[in-house]
């Protein structure tokens, strides 16, 4: 009790000590309160020829009249860039100008990650976006803006066909896996990041959409759910115990090549397993049953059964 009585006394010490310095800290700030000219303070600057035309937003949802919650109805640009009356306040010198409360730059310095995140969950909060709050890109400090373009009237993050680009920005390892022989369709246009993973969280692993990654795949390989009366245990498991999620170099995104694949599990001295010495094929040493051929030529129900003798997936 006597040493937890010192810790608090030199932490309360601390705190005093620290206090005039946060007060001078806060002296400093500069303090901007929102201004009565709105959307047309901004655009007599950030016009077309301006220095940092900000027009395209006029374009986007953002900015449809009528509808009580978008920024155009609320503090227009000070809706997402807080408070702004020093920011737009007339100077006649070349002294700088300070930087709206919110700023993305890239003219002026950056605000903090969460104050930009802020200025956006204060009205994106619900649906997809629910489980931002300690995801993997909220701890990593990703900021909306850092994938989102707000300011044009085609978010390439929202665009199935540009989305995979903005995220490979960051995941350089998952472009080079997309754009291998076998892959899914995703530089198509047919299958995008965002159909699998929500890139604003979830509950699960990886930021899966479904519970499992099994489920995910599911939702297009629906034959492969099962329950199957045989089941074959890596599917049981999990997909990618044989299967890469973005591509690879063997068909049908393998691991590795058919009938290494599945040598890697049966290993018993026998065609279902490793190549049996004194084969049909004289000094190879390569059964016949197996040699140039690939087990679900046989096995064809590779991921389950249901026929009544199909306990070896042969039928």
């Amino acid at each position: 009790m006597y040493f937890r009585g010192l810790l608090k006394g030199a932490a309360l010490a601390v705190s005093l000590i620290a206090l005039p310095a946060l007060a001078d800290q806060s002296t400093t700030m500069v303090q901007q309160e929102f201004t009565d000219r709105g959307l047309d303070g901004c655009l007599k600057c950030h016009s077309e020829e301006g220095d940092a035309p900000v027009v395209s937003v006029l374009h986007t949802a953002h900015f449809v009249t009528g509808d009580p919650n978008t920024p155009a109805e609320q503090k227009a640009c000070e809706s997402c860039h807080g408070p702004s009356s020093e920011h737009a306040a007339k100077y006649d010198d070349d002294s700088q100008r300070p930087a709206p409360s919110v700023n993305y730059g890239p003219n002026m310095p950056k605000s903090s990650p969460e104050s930009r995140n802020q200025a956006c969950l204060s009205c994106h909060e619900q649906g997809i976006v629910m489980n931002w709050a300690g995801s993997a890109h909220d701890v990593d400090d990703v900021v909306c803006s850092d994938c989102h373009s707000s300011h044009t009237n085609r978010d390439p993050a929202l665009a199935k066909k540009d989305e995979a680009d903005v995220c490979y920005s960051c995941h350089k390892n998952t472009r080079i896996e997309a754009n291998k022989p076998h892959r899914h369709p995703i530089r198509e246009g047919k299958v995008t990041c965002s159909d699998c993973h929500n890139p604003h969280g979830s509950p699960t692993e990886l930021s899966l959409k479904k519970a499992t990654l099994n489920d995910t795949c599911y939702e297009c390989h629906a034959e492969k759910r099962g329950p199957f009366l045989w089941e074959h245990q890596p599917v049981q498991e999990n997909c990618v115990e044989c299967h890469y999620a973005h591509g690879g170099n063997n068909e049908r995104l393998l691991k590795v090549a058919r009938p290494f694949l599945c040598q890697q599990c049966h290993t018993e001295n026998s065609h279902q397993g490793t190549f049996r010495d004194g084969g049909d094929l004289g000094s190879t040493g390569t059964s016949s049953i197996i040699a140039g051929k690939a087990c679900s030529q046989c096995h064809s129900q590779v991921h389950g059964s249901n026929h009544a003798r199909g306990s070896k997936l042969l039928r």
